[in-house]
């Protein structure tokens, strides 16, 4: 199956800073922070926001762990039999490693997070939950232009991430477009054709 690339641009990108304290749970408080931020935002002008950077400590951490499928299974023939692995870490205290993700303004989101413990050893996964141990210092950005949509892709079973842009007309009203690479190449060539025929 061919699958076109959609890198629409996007225009500026605007730093929303703030810190989490002890006790905080981090996956509830990020997607409120997430909306907040983007109800600053004007619609019309910006629907998405992603993690910059993070750094911070969490403890009784919650993951998804790769290889998870909505149903067990990964392609065909899964001769492991990989399953949705749910892990916590209620006794642990770990360092944040990385934090990254997207938030859309319908409430989705992707987040994945790698984690070091006490003696250096790394884990990581989709973030479920995890409570702050002493601090989470954060930075959500928006990209003007673009808006984030969660759509459910028949492949893999979970709303994944589109991308759209937001373009203004002359009047100065705004719309989206999903941006085909071959419908533009479509475009070109016929337009190329109209030109040669003058």
């Amino acid at each position: 199956m061919a699958s076109s690339l959609i890198v629409p641009p996007s225009g500026p990108v605007t730093a929303h800073c703030f810190r989490l304290h002890p006790g905080d749970r981090l996956m509830p408080t990020l997607k409120q922070a997430a909306s907040v931020v983007l109800s600053r935002m004007p619609s019309e002008l910006c629907g998405s926001a992603f993690i910059i950077t993070a750094v911070g400590s969490l403890q009784d951490v919650t993951l998804r762990l790769a290889n998870a499928s909505r149903t067990g299974d990964i392609g065909q023939g899964n001769k492991r039999g990989y399953k949705n692995i749910i892990k916590r870490y209620p006794e642990q205290r770990f360092e944040i490693v990385s934090l990254t993700g997207t938030f859309s303004r319908d409430d989705g989101c992707h987040i994945h997070i790698s984690l070091a413990d006490g003696e250096g050893h790394t884990v990581g996964g989709h973030l479920i939950d995890g409570v702050v141990f002493t601090t989470a210092e954060i930075v959500i950005g928006t990209a003007n232009g673009v808006i984030f949509r969660r759509v459910l892709d028949e492949t893999t079973g979970y709303n994944e991430l589109e991308v759209r842009q937001i373009i203004s007309n002359r009047n100065g009203d705004s719309a989206l477009t999903r941006i085909s690479i071959p419908a533009l190449l479509v475009a070109i060539g016929f337009l190329a054709g109209r030109c040669r025929s003058r």
